[in-house]
């Protein structure tokens, strides 16, 4: 029976293997250079996972067929083509992910090439310090529709971001986007036949400048929205861009904020405070040139009380403006058409000031708008608060086109100024030598009797369940934990275990051939592997081979055809996908940090067989002496089984699902951080476990639906929606499951039914 190497024994393996000038010069960087072939995809993720900082990745000229997201975690990756013309990476007809790549690591450069029709958002960068964009195009190729990903270039909670000479088409919210980060600029880029070519969210510090915007629904907007970890946008400068003809049909789906705005808006600013909109061409644009409003004006519901709706200190000045507000469109066409008439005031201001911030009824002059130099262009606070009807009929509306208040010059905002990528370390990262000497065979880990296809744990292995269990396409599960001899870990009460140095978890996914008859035997089909190794974790996959006597390290991920007969006597099929370890963090990543997210105590506590004995799993790991202080059972509180109505309420039961099944991404140190919604079981406020809560970039995952919980509505519900959806750009979650899990969008639908119904 073999032993795992860990730590510097199994690193000295690998030098004992080469020589040690081979194994130093093996881990210097390099350029690797891709061909278009059969079996790229799994070759590319594979070298992805064994990059070391400064790699570069080179794609020659071609097009290149990918069926599933790529996943980079790596700091200072260059991602390179011959040009965006020569170089496409070509995702039409994308089995799995929710991107077409997603990149977390620091100092990342992506250049000179095509990214088309990916399923979701095109390029999404989470996280990252220093993030650039140059001569890349991401185009949603044939008609403008709702099914295209929302985001062409997606920066999300990054720092330090240039998009320079990019261009954007076709995407159903922004094609250049910029959420909740911070230092950016964005320069040179064109944007077209999007919803909104080019977006600032919840943005502090951004250059918007030398860019066109033409032939989108919306030009180019500066928004704050509520719910979000980032919430006070400001000091954002628009400038020099062309924004012009703006007219094209609003084609994103109902239920986010950008299918709120009207075709034919040039420039909006909501919310975001202090926004210089400066020297810039805006014409034909045929709903309005500037609008200038609150949160309010979208009509959405409001819940977040930590968040202020009301921009101020905007300052617009020296813009060459014209042909705007001729044929006014939307909601907001349909409300001033009939008060104000055709064509519009170029600038639209809704007149709704921060009222818990002025001054005897006065704006305070650090607060107020600056609208000066503008030429000819008109100007109009259209007094939203008292646009109705009855008050237009009772003579209470009284829009205002005196721009005296606001010709006051405000100071000008401060340019950025970028910094410098900061250069590759000189030792690359430890994940690098744990992925390249993992062992390439499963028995090598010596976890199982046998060949290991009866799944019975050697000496010093511990078999566990677990209370609620993350969903994965109806596979059987087995797990077990093994610790280094004479070693052991303290009690937590919430979260992961601090598991000694050398521990070992492992998961095998199986397919019984016949769930009505457990005596038909199964298909063995991964096991993964956690180990901690040098203080940290790493998670590796291993495919069983078809004679089912070994299973092999996959590093690049992969995929198999699978069938059985299901619980209902019904046959099935699947389109199984194994992980690659950069998508493993998709889920396993908190603050950037591989975690195991199953084996904690809450989920643990419970019963299980140990020889001829019942025991509960976490005393039977006490009387091993592998766990310390653990608390007598009145004093722990056990995580409910999702489909048992013995251990706790609807309420609490259906928490525990999305606590296991969600919360790993969403929850402010996960990846879904950046989106507000907290699934955590321990989340107590409704507003952010999704009532009331307005989607953060859905797309048309937001199922036409305003909301991610509607109380008493599972059919207005978003969260529900993405449950029932077996699209890869809609599901959720959108990693490890193909197969709706009916139980569960059962179980979530009685949940939101029963939730009293608010008016």
């Amino acid at each position: 029976m073999f032993r795992l190497l860990t730590g510097a024994l199994f690193v000295t393996t690998l030098m004992l293997s080469t020589s040690l000038a081979h194994a130093e010069e093996a881990l210097k960087p390099r350029v690797y250079r891709l061909s278009p072939e059969p079996g790229l995809q799994y070759r590319l993720q594979e070298m992805l996972v064994q990059t070391v900082p400064g790699d570069v990745i080179e794609f020659s000229e071609g097009r290149f067929a990918l069926t599933r997201q790529i996943d980079i975690a790596t700091d200072n990756i260059t991602i390179r083509g011959q040009g965006e013309g020569k170089t496409i990476l070509s995702f039409k007809g994308q089995l799995s992910g929710g991107q077409g790549i997603e990149a977390t690591g620091n100092n990342f450069v992506m250049e000179r090439l095509a990214i088309e029709d990916t399923a979701g958002n095109a390029i999404k960068v989470v996280g990252s310090r220093n993030v650039t964009f140059r001569d890349v195009r991401v185009e949603w190729t044939g008609e403008p529709k709702s099914s295209n990903g929302a985001y062409g270039l997606y920066p999300v909670q990054c720092s330090n971001v240039l998009l320079e000479n990019c261009q954007a088409y076709g995407a159903s919210d922004a094609g250049v986007y910029v959420g909740q980060c911070r230092t950016v600029i964005v320069r040179g880029c064109r944007a077209e036949r999007n919803v909104a070519g080019i977006e600032i969210e919840n943005t502090v510090g951004a250059d918007v400048y030398d860019n066109v915007s033409t032939n989108n629904a919306a030009g180019l907007l500066v928004f704050d929205l509520p719910g979000l970890q980032l919430k006070a946008g400001r000091n954002v400068r628009v400038h020099r861009n062309r924004v012009f003809a703006n007219n094209h049909k609003n084609f994103a789906a109902k239920g986010n904020m950008v299918a709120t705005v009207p075709s034919g808006t040039g420039m909006m600013v909501m919310a975001t405070d202090h926004v210089e909109v400066f020297d810039n061409d805006i014409q034909d644009n045929q709903t309005t040139s500037i609008a200038l409003v609150s949160y309010l004006a979208s009509g959405k519901k409001l819940k977040d009380t930590t968040f202020d709706p009301v921009p101020e200190a905007a300052s617009i000045h020296d813009n060459r403006v014209s042909g705007g507000g001729t044929n006014p469109q939307g909601e907001l066409g349909k409300a001033l058409v009939p008060v104000l008439g055709t064509p519009l005031p170029e600038i639209l201001f809704d007149g709704i000031y921060p009222e818990d911030k002025l001054v005897d009824g006065e704006v305070p002059d650090a607060l107020q708008h600056s609208i000066v130099n503008n030429g000819d262009a008109s100007f109009i606070n259209f007094d939203l608060p008292n646009l109705s009807l009855e008050k237009v009929a009772a003579g209470k509306y009284k829009p205002s086109r005196d721009l005296t208040p606001f010709l006051k010059p405000r100071p000008a905002l401060a340019s950025i100024e970028l910094q410098p990528h900061d250069p590759p370390t000189s030792a690359p990262a430890k994940a690098v030598i744990a992925y390249r000497t993992a062992p390439k065979l499963l028995s090598e880990y010596g976890l199982f009797e046998g060949n290991g296809s009866t799944q019975q744990p050697a000496e010093g292995v511990v078999p566990y369940t677990l209370n609620t269990t993350l969903f994965s396409d109806y596979t059987a599960k087995y797990r077990f934990i093994r610790v280094p001899d004479g070693s052991s870990f303290e009690f937590v009460e919430h979260g992961m275990f601090d598991f000694p140095e050398g521990t070992v978890i492992a998961k095998t996914f199986s397919y019984p051939h016949d769930m009505t008859d457990p005596t038909k035997g199964e298909r063995l089909l991964e096991t993964r592997i956690e180990l901690l190794q040098d203080g940290e974790w790493y998670g590796f996959s291993y495919r069983w081979n078809d004679e089912q006597t070994d299973a092999t390290l996959s590093l690049g991920g992969g995929e198999m055809e699978v069938e059985w007969i299901h619980h209902d006597g019904t046959k099935r099929t699947n389109h199984y996908e194994i992980p690659n370890p950069n998508q493993c963090l998709n889920c396993h990543s908190q603050n950037k940090v591989y975690v195991p997210i199953g084996p904690t105590a809450d989920n643990m506590d419970r019963e299980a067989q140990y020889g001829d004995e019942h025991v509960n799993q976490l005393e039977h790991l006490a009387n091993l002496h592998w766990l310390k202080n653990l608390p007598a059972a009145e004093d722990r509180e056990p995580l409910p089984i999702a489909y048992d109505e013995s251990t706790g309420t609807l309420d609490e039961r259906a928490h525990a699902w999305l606590h296991v099944n969600c919360a790993h991404c969403h929850s402010p140190e996960g990846i879904a951080g950046s989106s507000g919604l907290d699934l955590r079981y321990s989340q107590a406020d409704p507003t952010k476990f999704g009532v009331w809560k307005a989607p953060v970039a859905a797309g048309h995952g937001s199922g036409g639906r305003e909301y991610d919980i509607v109380p008493g509505e599972p059919d207005e519900s978003i969260l529900l929606f993405r449950m029932e959806s077996d699209d890869p750009s809609i599901r959720m979650p959108n990693v490890a499951r193909s197969i709706v899990p009916e139980e569960a969008v059962e179980l979530i639908r009685e949940w939101i039914a029963a939730m009293p119904k608010e008016n």
